[in-house]
C-alpha cells in the first residue's frame, strides 16, 4: 500500500492522483478550498482510503450569519418562481465532493462551518464515511444520481446548531426555518429567516440504494436523513417480487438505519419521500425530537421500524411567541399511499410528556402496528389518533367511517383490507381513551390492546428509562406477529416478548438477521477497527438499555 501525505498546499494534486491500495494521510493544518475529484477508483480488495491527523480541518470559513443571507436570496427565489422555498439544490457546493468515484474509505476528518455541505457524492459506489465530525452546516452528507449505491456511514457526528442555547430547538420558529405560503401562511423573510439549517445530516436524491448509516450522533439538526425517490418508473402490472434489485424502478431501496442517536431533531429524523422499498429503522434512541417519522408516500413497501426508543420531555420553541410546530407526535403521513409491502411498526418504546399522540392525522396504507409500549404524561391528553373527541359512538370501521374522517383532524378509521389495510394489535397505550373508547368511535383496534401505563422504570429522569421490569404489564405479554418479507417469505415472532423495545440479551437476534435483502456489509462480522487518526466525535453519556456505540 502506497501511503501519500498532503498538506493544505498540494491537497488536490495528491488527491487526484491516488489509485487503488493508496492511503492518503491529510496533515494537520487548515483546507479552506473545496476539493472535488473525479473518477478515482479502489477495488474491494484494495480501497483508497483518505484518513486525518489530528488537527487537519476542513472549513468554508463562512458564518452561519453570512451564508444565512445568501439562503434566505436563494428559497425568496425559489418561492417566486413557484416552486418550494428549499435551498438543498445547492448541496453539490461542498468542501468535499466525490464525482464518478467507487471504493473509498473516507475517515477521521473534521469540518467546521462547511456552508452549504461538508461532503457530497454524486455516481458514486462503495462508499465508507466514518468518524467523521462535522460541526454546522446546511447538509453534512449529501449523496445524488441513480447509479449511487453501496455507502457506509458509520460513527459520525454531526451537530448542524452550535449554539449554546440550542436555538434552534428552544427559540426559532419552525416557519422561519421551512416554512412557505402554504404551510405557515408566509412568505420567505429575508431579514428574518433561517434557511441555512434547512437541511439534513444525510440527504438523498434518486439514490440506487444499499445504504447503511449506523452508529452516528445527529443533534440540534433541523431533519436527520431525508431521501427524495421522485419517480417510480415500475408498471401498475407488475409483480415487484419477480424484480432483482432495483430493476426497473428509480428509487432508494435496502436502507438500513441502526444504533444512531438522534438529539433535537426540529422537523423529522427519518423521511422516505414518495417511495421506499425494503427499509430497516432499528435500536435507534429519539431524544426530543419534535417528529421522528415522516413517511409521506405514494407507493413504498416492506418497511421495518422496531426495537427503537423515543421520548419527548423538552418540546421545542419553548422561548417563542410563535408556537407554530411545537406540539410533538410521533409520525408525520400523507400520500396516496398505494403501497405493495407492509409497513411494520413494532417493538418500540415511546414517551411523551407532552404532545399529540402517535399517529395525529392522515392514514398509512398496509401498516401493521404491534406489540408498542407508548407512554403519555397526560393520558388525559394524549390525542394518540388526533382530535377524536368529537367523533360520535357507533360508528363502525370501514367505508361509513371513512365518509365522516377529517384527515387534517385524526387519523383513518379505513382500516379495512380493502381500504388501507391497517392492523393495530398487542400495544399498550397510556391513553384514557385506548382501547375501549377508540373502538366505540370506529377505531378497530385489535383484542390484545391494552389501556394503561406499560410500566417504564422511570420517565421522570431527564433521560427517561423505559426499560421494564417482571411486574410491568408490558413484560412478557407480547402478542406472536408474523412479518412479510420482500422475497414472499414469512416469519413468525413468537409471543412472550417484552411489549417495548427492551428486551433480553439476544431475543432480537432471530429477527436482526431475517433482511437478507441488505447490503452485505452487515451480515459480515466488523473487523476490530484501529482508531482515526482525528480527534474521535463526542460520545453521549448512555444506559446500560440503550447502548448504541
Amino acid at each position: 500500500m502506497s501511503v501519500v501525505n498532503a498538506n493544505p498546499f498540494n491537497i488536490t494534486k495528491r488527491a487526484r492522483n491516488l489509485r487503488a491500495g493508496d492511503r492518503l494521510v491529510v496533515k494537520q493544518g487548515k483546507y479552506d478550498r473545496p476539493l472535488v475529484l473525479t473518477g478515482i477508483a479502489g477495488t474491494a480488495e484494495k480501497p483508497i482510503v483518505i484518513e486525518a491527523e489530528k488537527g487537519a480541518v476542513f472549513t468554508s470559513g463562512i458564518t452561519l450569519k453570512k451564508h444565512n443571507k445568501r439562503a434566505n436570496l436563494i428559497a425568496m427565489r425559489r418561492e417566486a418562481a413557484g416552486n418550494y422555498p428549499s435551498v438543498g439544490q445547492t448541496a453539490d457546493e461542498a468542501m468535499l465532493a466525490f464525482l464518478h468515484c467507487r471504493h473509498i474509505v473516507l475517515r477521521g476528518i473534521t469540518f467546521k462551518r462547511c456552508w452549504p455541505t461538508a461532503v457530497y457524492l454524486e455516481e458514486c459506489q462503495h462508499m465508507t464515511l466514518e468518524h467523521l465530525k462535522i460541526r454546522e452546516g446546511t447538509i453534512a452528507i449529501g449523496a445524488n444520481g441513480t447509479t449511487t449505491r453501496d455507502i457506509t456511514i458509520s460513527k459520525c457526528d454531526w451537530r448542524q446548531d452550535v449554539s449554546p442555547d440550542n436555538r434552534l430547538w428552544n427559540s426559532i420558529p419552525w416557519k422561519a426555518v421551512h416554512g412557505s405560503r402554504d404551510t405557515s401562511g408566509e412568505r420567505v423573510d429575508p431579514k428574518a429567516d433561517f434557511r441555512a439549517l434547512d437541511g439534513d445530516f444525510f440527504r438523498g436524491w434518486d439514490i440506487a440504494g444499499n445504504i447503511v448509516i449506523r452508529n452516528n450522533r445527529i443533534s440540534d439538526a433541523f431533519n436527520a436523513i431525508h431521501v427524495f425517490n421522485r419517480v417510480d418508473r415500475l408498471g401498475e402490472d407488475v409483480d415487484p417480487k419477480t424484480l432483482r434489485f432495483n430493476a426497473g424502478r428509480r428509487s432508494s431501496a435496502n436502507i438500513l438505519i441502526e444504533n444512531n442517536m438522534f438529539v433535537r431533531i426540529r422537523d423529522n429524523a427519518i423521511e422516505p419521500e414518495d417511495h421506499a422499498w425494503n427499509w430497516v429503522v432499528r435500536h435507534n434512541q429519539f431524544n426530543d425530537c419534535y417528529r421522528p417519522f415522516s413517511l409521506e408516500l405514494q407507493r413504498a413497501g416492506w418497511i421495518y421500524i422496531y426495537g427503537n426508543y423515543g421520548w419527548v420531555k423538552n418540546p421545542p420553541s419553548l422561548h417563542t411567541t410563535d408556537r407554530g410546530r411545537t406540539k410533538s407526535s410521533q409520525s408525520k403521513l400523507g400520500g396516496l399511499q398505494k403501497n405493495e409491502g407492509n409497513i411494520y411498526v413494532f417493538l418500540n418504546s415511546w414517551y411523551y410528556q407532552t404532545g399529540k399522540g402517535i399517529f395525529p392525522k392522515g392514514a398509512i396504507g398496509r401498516l401493521r402496528h404491534y406489540n408498542n409500549a407508548i407512554g403519555f404524561g397526560s393520558p388525559e391528553q394524549a390525542r394518540m389518533f388526533g382530535e377524536t373527541d368529537a367523533l360520535p359512538v357507533a360508528l363502525n370501521s370501514g367505508a361509513s367511517a371513512h365518509t365522516a374522517d377529517s384527515l387534517e383532524r385524526h387519523f383513518t378509521r379505513q382500516w379495512d383490507s380493502d381500504q388501507f389495510d391497517i392492523i393495530f394489535d398487542g400495544d399498550i397505550a397510556q391513553d384514557e381513551n385506548f382501547p375501549e373508547r377508540f373502538r366505540e368511535i370506529g377505531f378497530d383496534l385489535g383484542a390484545a390492546s391494552k389501556g394503561g401505563a406499560p410500566g417504564f422504570a422511570d420517565t421522570d429522569a431527564d433521560i427517561p428509562d423505559l426499560t421494564v421490569n417482571p411486574s410491568s404489564p408490558a413484560h412478557a405479554s407480547a402478542i406472536a406477529m408474523t412479518l412479510d418479507l420482500p422475497d414472499g417469505t414469512t416469519h413468525k415472532i413468537p409471543e412472550g416478548l417484552n411489549v417495548g423495545a427492551d428486551q433480553a440479551d439476544g431475543a432480537y437476534d432471530d429477527i436482526d438477521a431475517l433482511f437478507g435483502f441488505l447490503p452485505e456489509a452487515v451480515s459480515i462480522p466488523q473487523a476490530e477497527e484501529e482508531p482515526p487518526l482525528n480527534e474521535q466525535p463526542d460520545q453521549p453519556e448512555q444506559k446500560k438499555s440503550l447502548l448504541l456505540f
